[in-house]
């Protein structure tokens, strides 16, 4: 079984959250799962941040008395792998349909400019 398939969907919500610039700790994800609407207990967060950490996708280091919690370096590539076998599943060969599902209201105006600026640049790399 592959490293994806063995990443549940608690684990996945917390990899979103965990920020690369800054560490956090087992009770600022907790704080942060809240303020998105999904409630965990103290222990199971830090219980789930240790397999995410066993599995190398989340690197720790002690800060004072408490640890500190940030993504590894191949997490990026875990969840790009991870949205391509979700896309397969349910958008088969239709590559264009969960972004224009996201373009007909699930984003916001400075968003679409940021998807703009994004395709734009991917477009120019081709100009080089």
């Amino acid at each position: 079984m592959t490293l994806e398939r063995e990443v549940g969907p608690l684990q996945m919500r917390i990899l979103g959250l965990l920020d690369e610039d800054q560490g956090l700790s087992v009770a600022e994800v907790q704080a942060r799962l809240s303020r998105s609407g999904h409630e965990a207990a103290y222990t199971t967060v830090m219980t789930v941040l240790g397999r995410l950490c066993d599995r190398g996708l989340v690197r720790r280091e002690r800060s004072g008395k408490r640890y500190v919690y940030q993504p590894a370096k191949r997490s990026e590539a875990t969840k790009t792998r991870i949205l391509q076998r979700v896309h397969r599943a349910l958008f088969k060969s239709e590559r264009l349909r969960p972004i224009a599902a996201l373009v007909d209201g699930g984003l916001s105006r400075k968003e679409l400019q940021e998807l703009r600026q994004l395709i734009d640049e991917k477009l120019g790399e081709g100009d080089e």
